[in-house]
């Protein structure tokens, strides 16, 4: 593989970034990546490990409930959110920690039977839109034609029952 630098030289040094969730590889010659200060003689596994042992994580910026005053400490101290704004104003914290203790965002669990079917329904609706997603990125029309219909076919459903309740 050439260099993608100067484009003569083999490239022999591949390096890796990722800058918000975002990959990007770059394949240097030896002479491009010393130059662009990739290739440091120095840096060596010793100055990598002492990196990482003076590491430190920053404290998180305190941040306040504009509505009950709860600090993001205080939340953390009782694992309770003060108010409906609290949800808001921590969405990111709030979805990592229920993320880590559940392993998933969305409820999959036993339904009261008075609900079910309702629920049953939207999960389905759900899952035909995400294939349908799928079909048009695929370029399937005719299966993405079939699962339209499906999808409003479940809803019109759905809407009739809500409606007799």
């Amino acid at each position: 593989m050439k260099c993608q630098n100067c484009g003569e030289r083999e490239a022999r040094i591949n390096i890796t970034q990722i800058v918000n969730n975002q990959k990007k590889e770059v394949h240097l010659c030896h002479q491009c990546a010393q130059q662009g200060g990739y290739s440091d003689p120095v840096f060596g596994l010793h100055k990598l490990l002492t990196g990482l042992v003076d590491w430190e994580p920053q404290a998180p910026a305190s941040r306040t409930c504009p509505q009950c005053g709860l600090t993001e400490q205080g939340f953390r101290q009782t694992g309770r959110l003060g108010c409906e704004q609290c949800y808001k104003t921590w969405e990111p914290l709030v979805e990592t920690i229920l993320g880590r203790i559940h392993g998933r965002l969305e409820h999959t669990g036993k339904v009261p039977k008075s609900a079910g079917e309702h629920v049953r329904r939207s999960r389905k609706i759900q899952e035909l839109k995400a294939q349908l997603e799928q079909a048009v990125r695929e370029e399937q029309f005719e299966t993405a034609a079939r699962l339209r219909d499906e999808i409003r076919a479940l809803q019109q459903t759905k809407e009739g029952a809500e409606d007799g309740n």
